[in-house]
């Protein structure tokens, strides 16, 4: 996957990179990647190294209250720029433009539909810091940050070679300089107002990016910083993460996986008119099938799990007291299923990287299912996730977010199959269990013999 997919980027965004472990290189494949389709103007608000100076087609030095040159046409001819202060001999290094200038740089930004990149810390090439007072300097209209991290300073000492202002990781962990770091000490650090999240702008949306998951061990070592960092979110911040991203930024493609929240949505607001009877209470293995379909969500880990209910709301409801799940009530369910589809999803879509729907008529949908589901999602963040048997289309579906748009439009008695004239799914292969729904009396005898 790329980077560029993985981050969501957009023309005129402003996205600032703090932390240590791979900002610059996350710079450099993001100009691959982008170049020449999308124009990007990079800039530092902190100083980048002389040979650096490389990172775009073109480098514009900006000195003093010389005036600007012109930004939107240096894009349209270069469609990579590089603005810099002047280089400062002695260090090596490009010092940031003067300050009063980053407003202009967003502006042609914006005007040229460019991707402004901000490098906005320095960690002198270590792969994990927590920052300094004076630290990072993230301009306050940026719409993105990410927070970079090296899964290399995993197993290495706080006050290793790795580290990049070890007194302050000791700091913020409140352990000694010589303790070895462990994931979960990453993502501390990460997901603290003194570390990955300090000076983050109110506005802006958070994706950390989790470097040199080079191998299969500092992948699965990504994988516990990422169900961290989502569980927490930024206890103590005014900010939740949205995305954890990892990477391996020298290899190709650069992106391994991409780990969000994705929530569960049970549509069970239905009167089952065909089959005579309320699908979602009929008893199956000692309990309500509504309640199987909400164990699945929750024993695979969507979060959260909102059940719509509607014809039966309060037998739906003492079918699931007691289960940590959100309850919706849907007025209108006689309107169509796209009803309860929007209603569940302004629920969840303010956090959520996807959506997956289940039906309540669907008993032998598994948590595993559901699980590959959430992984083919991580590795390809394909617009539609659905499981296949046989040639056939199944459920449940995963939508990712770039489908929420068109999932709020829908009207009448549709549900999400919409989509898949729009979008290209990624498939599951399954075996057809999944194919089983209740619409006949014949349905509900076979579901019966497997009880």
């Amino acid at each position: 996957m790329r980077l560029s997919s993985a981050l969501r980027l957009a023309p005129g965004q402003t996205v600032a990179f703090t932390g240590a472990g791979g900002k610059t290189a996350a710079l450099r494949r993001l100009v691959q990647e982008l170049a020449p389709d999308t124009p990007l103007l990079l800039t530092t608000t902190t100083r980048l190294g002389k040979e650096q100076n490389s990172l775009a087609a073109h480098h514009l030095v900006l000195i003093g209250d010389r005036p600007l040159p012109d930004l939107t046409a240096a894009l349209e001819r270069h469609r990579s720029v590089l603005v810099t202060g002047e280089l400062l001999e002695a260090e090596g290094k490009w010092m940031a433009p003067p300050r009063a200038h980053l407003p202009t740089l967003r502006e042609a930004a914006m005007e040229a539909e460019a991707v402004l990149l901000v490098e906005a810390d320095g960690a002198h090439g270590r792969s994990f810091k927590a920052p300094a007072q004076h630290e990072p300097v993230v301009p306050d209209f940026a719409e993105l940050v990410v927070p970079v991290a090296g899964m290399d300073a995993v197993g290495q000492p706080i006050d290793s070679a790795a580290v990049h202002r070890p007194e302050r990781v000791s700091d913020v962990l409140g352990l000694p300089m010589q303790e070895r770091l462990r994931p979960e000490h990453l993502a501390r650090v990460l997901a603290s107002a003194q570390g990955g999240l300090k000076n983050v702008p109110r506005q802006a949306a958070v994706r950390v990016l989790l470097n040199k998951c080079d191998d299969e061990e500092q992948l699965a070592d990504g994988r516990k910083v990422a169900g961290l960092l989502l569980e927490v979110g930024g206890a103590g911040s005014a900010h939740s993460i949205q995305a954890v991203i990892l990477a391996s930024l020298e290899a190709d493609p650069p992106v391994r996986e991409v780990h969000g929240r994705v929530a569960g949505i049970v549509l069970a607001a239905g009167e089952s008119s065909r089959l005579g009877m309320p699908k979602q209470l009929i008893p199956w293995r000692g309990r309500p099938l509504v309640w199987h379909a909400a164990q699945a969500a929750r024993r695979a880990g969507l979060f959260p799990v909102v059940v719509v209910i509607g014809a039966w709301g309060d037998q739906v409801r003492m079918a699931l007291e007691g289960e940590p799940v959100s309850l919706v009530e849907n007025p209108d369910w006689q309107a169509g299923q796209s009803t309860s589809v929007r209603l569940g999803l302004a629920e969840v879509e303010a956090q959520s990287e996807a959506a997956a729907f289940l039906l309540s008529d669907t008993p032998l949908v598994t948590a595993e299912l559901i699980q590959q589901l959430l992984h083919t999602h991580q590795e390809t963040l394909a617009p539609l996730v659905a499981p296949r048997a046989g040639g056939r289309r199944a459920n449940p579906v995963l939508f990712d977010r770039r489908t929420f748009a068109d999932l709020r439009e829908l009207e009448g008695d549709q549900g999400g199959r919409a989509l898949f004239e729009r979008y290209e799914p990624a498939w599951v292969d399954w075996d057809e269990s999944v194919l089983l729904d209740l619409d006949t009396t014949e349905d509900l005898q076979r579901l019966r013999e497997l009880e």
